[in-house]
This record gives C-alpha cells, structure tokens and sequence, in this order.
C-alpha cells in the first residue's frame, strides 16, 4: 500500500513532528467547530485577541512538548549510564549521572569540580550542577555535529540517524567518533571502555524528538 509504505520510510523524529503537528491542527479545528459564529464573522477585535491566545496557546504547548522530550531524553540517558545515581564512580574514574570526565568538566568551566573532590564529597558536584554541565555538553555536541545534520533519516550500519541518537552517541564517544561513524558508513565504530559502541547508542536514543 502507497500510504503504508510512506510512513515505513518515515523516521522516528519526522514521524513524532508530523504526529504533534496533526494534533495541533486538530486542536485549532475543534476550537473553530466550538465557535462557528465566531470565526464564520467579520474580525473584530475581540476574534483578533482570540487568535492571538489561540496562537500563544499553540506555542506554549509545543515548547512544553520539546521541553517533556527533552527531561526524558536526559533521564533516559542518565539511568543508562548510572542508573540515575549522581554519586556514582565507575572504575575508570567517570562520575556523577551522566558519568563525566574530569577533563570533560573543566573543559565546560567547572574547573572547581575534580574527581579527588566529588569521591570525597559528592555534595561538590550536587545533582544541578550535574545538570547544568549536562546541557552544556550537549550543546557543545550540538555545535561540533552542525555540519552533520544532513545524515539525519540516512540509515548507516542498520541505525536509522536522528538528532537524539547522534547527541547520545556523542555523549558516549565525543563529536568526533560520531563524524566518523557518519562519514565511514558506519566502518568507524568507537567503542568506550566498557564495549559499548557509538553505534549503540545511536540506535539506542534514536526516538527523542528534540529541538535544539
């Protein structure tokens, strides 16, 4: 079937935009629907100010939507790498929720913040500020992978690339492991320390529809 195939060859993030997008018109129809007279009249200015709230509504709901996507997208990510757990160290010395490095830390600016210190005292890098650096990083990531957007609904080594998938991979491997997972069709496949592929996690946190 034509229309079953179509969606087939959609992507995880197209097909949730054009899911959120049909329930947004629908939203707008139905108020239309609920008040005929309304809008079959002559604008005024009270219709006029009713749109406006109509428009600001929509807005506000998208943007709480990207907001929902992107809180899950980061606790996702972090029970896959501490279980949630912002005191955790692993015995190759990455810390907190999202299993930093030292160096990945100060690179962002919390130079205050050192392994010695948080094994000590995990309050030195306390669960905000852990997620400060976290949303720094990823938009760090965000900017290293601008150039490579236009792989995004490619499929490479059976991954289907997303924007979610590639801010994971990055997570795991840095920017650059992903350009080459990108760039060598897939032949480039960094793992970390314990095995897990740039791959992996691609694939793994393709399905986020985040809006960065």
């Amino acid at each position: 079937m034509e229309g079953i195939s179509l969606f087939h060859n959609m992507t995880p993030e197209i097909m949730k935009r054009k899911t959120f997008s049909v329930y947004m018109k629908i939203l707008f129809l139905l108020i239309i629907f609920m008040c005929p007279a309304e809008f079959a009249s002559a604008p005024t200015k009270d219709f006029t100010l009713k749109v406006m709230m109509l428009r600001k509504g929509m807005k506000y709901a998208e943007e709480r939507y990207y907001r929902m996507e992107y809180d899950r997208f980061i606790t996702d990510l972090g029970r896959r790498e501490s279980g949630n757990n912002w005191k955790c160290i692993n015995r190759f010395g990455f810390f907190g929720e999202w299993q930093f490095a030292e160096s990945t830390v100060h690179f962002l600016g919390f130079k205050q913040v050192t392994l010695k210190k948080f094994r000590s005292n995990p309050e030195t890098f306390p669960p905000e500020l852990q997620k400060r650096a976290l949303e720094s990083l990823i938009k760090v990531n965000n900017y290293l992978l601008r150039d490579y957007e236009h792989y995004i609904g490619k499929t490479i080594a059976g991954v289907t690339v997303t924007k979610s998938g590639m801010i994971a991979a990055a997570h795991l491997g840095g920017a650059n492991s992903v350009k080459k997972f990108l760039k060598s069709g897939g032949h480039l496949d960094r793992k970390d320390a314990l095995g897990t592929a740039v791959s992996n996690y691609m694939k793994k946190f393709g399905f986020y529809d985040l809006d960065l």
